[in-house]
């Protein structure tokens, strides 16, 4: 990458626990050995992290995967605090300092707190401090929860002003159909344009301590990208069918 840019790189709970029951700390590691190595070169990190439930799961050995929004936030309220510890101890082996921002989606609806947000968000990223984000789930309800990590990490990406959203993932990438259940699935190694086919064909979450999927995955990409980007394809679009152009 030339010059110094913004990244925002969101880590699903599938990715930090490797498909297990319990975080992986190998997995994380390599992970924080590579945004150091950004940031070494002077690019702003901002990490998305989900996680916090599986955390809590692990720390109190709660024996089954939770069922209810109760034992939701319990695990969640417990395992936040181990999982910004986990990130902080990691970073600090780089000389890099961590911020924690807890977000609602009330917190980004409202003018006033999204601003706030975001001069937080600056702050940190001026000082060379990596936030790291996550949805306040021990206290959101399902009317103000944003719902999964994917579209945080885009209404994150509009509030640091990301260069690039990088969204990871524990599959290859984007199939035409569920590769598991389909042999003949094709990878789809770029997507120019977003539209009912491709929501169609991607699927939801089978993490049993996630929430999000490739069609997460494929909205937050969306909602990242920056207003004037999806005006011009959908003038391209309607050009395509002989629609209007303005």
């Amino acid at each position: 990458m030339n010059g110094s840019q913004t990244l925002v790189v969101k880590l699903g709970t599938s990715v930090l626990t490797g498909g297990s029951l319990r975080l992986n700390r190998a997995h994380i590691v390599e992970l924080v050995r590579q945004c150091a190595q950004q940031h070494a070169a002077g690019h702003r990190i901002v990490i998305v992290t989900s996680g916090a439930i599986a955390a809590g799961r692990e720390h109190l050995g709660y024996p089954e995967l939770p069922a209810t929004i109760a034992s939701k936030q319990l695990l969640a309220a417990v395992g936040q605090s181990r999982l910004i510890q986990l990130w902080e101890q990691l970073f600090s082996i780089y000389g890099i300092h961590v911020g924690q921002m807890l977000l609602t989606r009330a917190d980004l609806e409202d003018r006033e707190r999204f601003l706030n947000a975001r001069d937080t968000m600056t702050a940190l990223l001026d000082n060379r401090i990596v936030p790291v984000i996550n949805e306040n789930d021990a206290v959101a309800t399902a009317e103000i929860k944003v719902g999964d990590n994917d579209n945080l990490s885009a209404l994150a990406a509009i509030l640091a002003g990301a260069d690039k959203l990088l969204l990871l993932t524990d599959q290859q990438g984007l199939y035409t159909a569920d590769p598991r259940n389909n042999p003949q699935a094709e990878l789809i190694r770029e997507v120019h344009g977003i539209d009912d086919a491709l929501r169609a064909i991607a699927g939801d979450s089978v993490s049993g301590l996630g929430t999000g999927g490739m069609g997460t995955k494929i909205a937050g990409g969306r909602r990242g990208l920056p207003r004037r980007y999806r005006r011009d394809h959908r003038r391209r679009q309607q050009a395509g069918r002989g629609g209007r152009r303005d």
